[in-house]
């Protein structure tokens, strides 16, 4: 259960003592610091972004925090009164009945909040007592914690000593251990690795003028390339391996819509070519705004929403919609093959996101949308007692969504030398899928690439888009589906139950020493993908044979 309001103010009142290692303490320079949560040298998550869900208790969902953010109770423990908090007095409160944690430079108690937490209590409790946003970031940063928190909101973290002060005291090896284990990781302190920054140049005709943006990368496509435009700001994002790269110029004069991208595999090089409105010699480009020639990684990089139209709703089960939506005229933007985009609305005062996997219109070719840039499709299954969803199927054709910039981990150039793909989804698990098997069979078509689908569901009516499916198989022989049901009724011919290693030993080509042929996916339940990697593993597949989709 959730702490009570009474319960809070006890806790605070009898300042219950700590055991030595309960709280980290530890001083430089004279000065106490407040270790960040230590990700750089903590184990990987199996799906380092997104959404890590476990199953809460009955009247534990987010609309259930939603009615209690919303009563009187006191939640911060303070009856609503702020302070601040400084370091020494956070730390304090590291133990389950009694948590806070700091997210940019902000103090919460999010001791009523531990059963709501979608990732569960021990997630959440990996930032208790501590500076949590590094943490915060690599898991959710999309997510709007001051809207979810505000009632638990304590106060603003005094930090006394810029952090840049104390690099003038060597830290004792004690120290240095101490950091290790409980702050931020020594490797954090070395140089960046990553791709060499891109150099930009531009060029021009009486006619036209480019944007030259010298990459370096081989795997550069058209859907790594965001342009956003506002009068004259002009701004392009360029998607590299996992950084962002940014052009942004209030230009000098004038451009039409008519732009092409292009692209040389070879080297990297994108330029991006814009129609001038009037034929002229322009004196300059314009003016370089603050983000112009930034590249960051894509972690660091604050999510932006935008206002978007819903063109069509259309039904693909009892309980899934399919929505195509238009993007505002000023953007261009492609998601890239697996990733996904953020949906963010205010539900009874509090800002809600979650996030998905963008699809196509079809997994037939003569069905597609050839509005690149222009739309994205979602494909999204209603709960009735969902926090945002029932939002979302209420949509009409005209109504407005915000959606955000495309997120993501997976590499289309790892299916280069790939097989044997061989796909495990549960559910809406599907929708990563869908860009997969599209890519395999109509875009990069290799006949001796194998590509194999285990799709897994309560009962027939819950498989999305079967139909497509069926079709797919009987028009590619190297394309295979084999769907599992774990609540089938009598008259079903297919497999039944739940995903096993019995079934994945069959399915999944026997490993070998070289794994780069062999790529296996999953995506669904939390639980559904740990068990696909847990057994991939026990099977003897390599861990760079394998990639968790969100779920």
């Amino acid at each position: 259960m959730g702490c009570t309001s009474s319960s809070i103010a006890s806790e605070k009142k009898q300042s219950p003592s700590h055991s030595s290692n309960s709280s980290v303490d530890f001083k430089m320079a004279g000065q106490n610091l407040l270790p960040a949560f230590p990700a750089a040298n903590s184990p990987q998550r199996l799906q380092s972004t997104g959404r890590a869900k476990v199953a809460l208790k009955p009247g534990r969902s987010l609309m259930d925090w939603i009615r209690l953010g919303r009563s009187n109770q006191d939640l911060n423990g303070f009856k609503g009164s702020t302070m601040d908090i400084s370091v020494e007095e956070l730390t304090k409160h590291n133990k389950q009945e009694d948590a806070w944690i700091a997210i940019r430079g902000k103090v919460y108690n999010v001791t009523p909040y531990m059963e709501y937490h979608p990732g569960g209590i021990e997630e959440l409790m990996r930032g208790a007592g501590l500076d949590g946003t590094q943490l915060f970031d690599e898991v959710h940063k999309w997510v709007n914690f001051e809207s979810m928190l505000e009632k638990c909101y304590i106060g603003k973290l005094k930090v006394t000593t810029p952090i840049h002060k104390r690099e003038s005291t060597p830290a004792q090896p004690a120290q240095i251990k101490n950091l290790q284990q409980n702050g931020p990781s020594l490797a954090a302190l070395k140089p960046p690795s990553g791709p060499v920054p891109p150099r930009f140049d531009w060029f021009q005709n009486k006619n036209s003028v480019s944007l030259v943006i010298y990459t370096k990368c081989k795997h550069m496509r058209r859907d790594c390339v965001i342009i956003q435009r506002s009068e004259l700001t002009l701004l392009c994002i360029l998607y590299i391996e996992d950084y962002n790269y940014f052009v942004n110029i209030e230009l000098a004069n004038k451009i039409k819509d008519n732009y092409d991208v292009r692209i040389q595999k070879e080297t990297g090089k994108t330029e991006i070519v814009f129609p001038k409105e009037t034929e002229s010699q322009w004196s300059s480009i314009g003016r370089f705004l603050d983000q112009h020639n930034t590249f960051r990684n894509t972690k660091d990089v604050e999510t932006t929403y935008h206002s978007c139209n819903i063109e069509s709703v259309s039904e693909v089960s009892h309980d899934c919609k399919l929505l195509c939506i238009h993007l505002p005229p000023e953007l261009s933007m492609c998601v890239p093959l697996g990733h996904h985009v953020h949906v963010q609305h205010n539900i009874s005062g509090m800002t809600i996101a979650r996030s998905y996997t963008a699809v196509i219109k079809s997994l037939l070719p003569d069905k597609q949308d050839d509005r690149l840039g222009s739309v994205i499709y979602l494909m999204i299954k209603i709960y009735k007692d969902g926090a945002l969803t029932p939002w979302i199927g209420s949509l009409s054709p005209g109504d407005t969504i915000d959606i955000s910039y495309p997120e993501g981990t997976f590499k289309e150039e790892r299916l280069k030398d790939v097989t044997d793909l061989v796909l495990y989804a549960a559910g809406t698990g599907f929708t990563p899928m869908i860009k997969l098997v599209y890519h395999c069979l109509h875009v990069d078509q290799k006949p001796a690439r194998n590509i194999k689908l285990m799709f897994f569901n309560k009962t027939e009516n819950d498989i999305l888009w079967k139909d497509q499916l069926d079709s797919l198989t009987q028009d590619f022989k190297n394309f295979t589906v084999e769907y599992v049901l774990s609540e089938a009724n009598d008259n079903w011919q297919g497999q039944k139950g739940r995903v096993t290693k019995e079934i994945m030993e069959t399915f999944t080509p026997a490993s070998t020493k070289d794994s780069s042929n062999l790529l296996i996916c999953a995506c669904g339940p939390t639980a559904f993908t740990e068990i696909v990697s847990r057994y991939s593993k026990e099977l003897g597949y390599k861990d760079d044979s394998f990639h968790a989709f969100l779920g």
